[in-house]
């Protein structure tokens, strides 16, 4: 799932680049980039960025709720092996959370698998 998660989001970027990064729905994956650069996700961790607390704040969320996203717990579990656990930190807005978990869901659903 994670190579899913991963390569899915690259797909999506591309959909962006290079006119369209001011878009809202390109704007709300920007922390997903952490989990692809396992030493980006600890030196924004170290900085303690909004990426990085989006990021956290949306794992916790899900799995907070797994049982309203089960597709997503072979995923969850895949960012536990990296030491990606989740933690509130109350920075996703609802319609923020609900953008997010939509489109990595389409990730895990292959929408945008090549």
């Amino acid at each position: 799932m994670y190579r899913i998660v991963c390569e899915s989001y690259e797909n999506y970027k591309s959909d962006f680049l290079p006119d369209n990064t001011n878009d809202y729905r390109y704007k709300i994956t920007k922390p997903l980039e952490l989990i692809l650069d396992l030493s980006l996700y600890e030196e924004e961790k170290n900085n303690n960025t909004i990426n990085y607390r989006k990021l956290e704040h949306f794992i916790y969320l899900i799995k907070k709720n797994i049982d309203k996203y089960p597709n997503f717990k072979s995923f969850l579990w895949s960012l536990e092996s990296r030491g990606i656990y989740g933690r509130d930190y109350g920075v996703l807005s609802e319609e923020e959370f609900s953008e997010l978990q939509k489109i990595v869901n389409m990730f895990l659903k292959l929408s945008y698998w090549d």
